[in-house]
C-alpha cells in the first residue's frame, strides 16, 4: 500500500500540457482581437509617419520652421509604435515566433532617431543605421497600404510601386547629396533614376555609396517581383476585352443561324401544307 501512495498520477503531464494549449489558444485570441481594434489606427499611422520620415530624409525641412515639430510628430508616433509592439509582443505566448515574424519592425523600432548624431552624418555607422530606419519605415508603409487595399491586389501592387520608387529616390539622395562623383545632383535625378529601376529600365544614372548601392539591390528585387506582376495583369485585361469580343461575335452567329432555322422551317411547313391543300392531277384517258 505504501507503493501506492508514492506513486504520481499518471494524467498529471497531459493536463499540463492541454492547460498549457489552452493558454496559448485564449492569448493568440487576444493577440487577434487587440489586432482588430488597433489595426486601423496603426495603418494610418504607417502612412503618416512613412511621409514624415520621407520629408526629413530628403532635407526638405532642414533649417525651416517647421522642423522641430516635424521632429515631435514622428518621435510621437515612434513612441506609439514602440507600445503597440510592446503590447503584442507581451501577449504573444511564443516569443521568439513573434520576434522572428516581426524582426525588421523590432529593428526599426529599436533605432534612435539619430536627431542628437546629425552632425555625425558622414559616419558609416549613421548611414547604415539611417537605411535600415529607410526600410523600416517602407516595410511599414506597404503594410499599412496592404491593410488599406484590402482585396485590391492591382491597386495595391500600383501604390505600393509609387511608394517604393519614392522613397528610393528619397534614399539615394539622402545618402549620395553629398559626394562630388555621384551623377545623382538633384532630387529629380534621384526620383528618375528610382523610377526606372522600379520598371526595370536602364537609365545612365548609377548609385555611389555603399548604402545607395544596397538600396539599388531591394529596388531591383522589388522591380522583379512586382512589375511582372502588373505586365501580367494589363496582358490579362487586353485577352480579356479580345476574349469579349470573340463571345459577342460568336453570339451574333449563332443568332443568324437560330434564324435560318426558323425560316427554313417555316418554309418547309408552308411545302407541306401546299401539298395536303393542292387539288388531285387528273389522270388521262387510254
Amino acid at each position: 500500500m505504501e507503493h501506492e501512495r508514492e506513486r504520481p498520477p499518471k494524467r498529471d503531464v497531459p493536463r499540463r500540457a492541454v492547460r498549457h494549449a489552452d493558454a496559448a489558444d485564449e492569448r493568440l485570441d487576444l493577440l487577434d482581437n487587440v489586432q482588430a481594434i488597433v489595426e486601423p489606427l496603426m495603418a494610418l499611422l504607417g502612412i503618416v509617419f512613412l511621409g514624415l520620415l520621407l520629408v526629413d530624409l530628403s532635407g526638405a525641412a532642414e533649417g525651416s520652421s517647421y522642423a522641430p515639430a516635424l521632429s515631435r510628430a514622428q518621435t510621437t508616433i515612434w513612441i506609439i509604435f514602440i507600445i503597440e509592439f510592446g503590447m503584442r509582443f507581451f501577449i504573444a505566448p511564443m516569443k521568439l515566433s513573434f520576434l522572428r515574424s516581426n524582426w525588421l519592425s523590432a529593428l526599426s523600432l529599436a533605432l534612435p532617431f539619430l536627431r542628437p548624431f546629425r552632425a555625425l552624418r558622414a559616419a558609416r555607422a549613421i548611414r547604415s543605421l539611417s537605411l535600415v530606419r529607410l526600410v523600416g519605415g517602407l516595410n511599414r508603409g506597404m503594410r499599412s497600404l496592404r491593410q488599406a487595399f484590402g482585396g485590391h491586389v492591382f491597386a495595391y501592387v500600383v501604390g505600393l510601386t509609387v511608394i517604393v520608387a519614392l522613397g528610393g529616390a528619397v534614399g539615394v539622395w539622402y545618402f549620395d547629396r553629398d559626394i562630388d562623383e555621384s551623377p545623382i545632383q538633384s532630387f529629380g535625378d534621384a526620383l528618375w533614376w528610382s523610377s526606372a529601376l522600379v520598371t526595370t529600365i536602364n537609365n545612365e544614372m548609377y548609385a555611389v555609396s555603399v548604402e545607395a548601392r544596397v538600396l539599388a539591390i531591394l529596388l531591383r528585387v522589388f522591380a522583379i517581383s512586382v512589375f511582372g506582376f502588373i505586365t501580367a495583369r494589363f496582358a490579362t485585361y487586353l485577352i480579356g476585352q479580345r476574349g469579349s469580343e470573340d463571345d459577342s461575335t460568336s453570339v451574333d452567329d449563332r443568332d443568324s443561324l437560330s434564324a435560318l432555322r426558323h425560316e427554313i422551317a417555316l418554309l418547309r411547313s408552308e411545302l407541306a401544307a401546299s401539298r395536303v391543300t393542292a387539288p388531285p392531277t387528273p389522270m388521262a384517258d387510254d
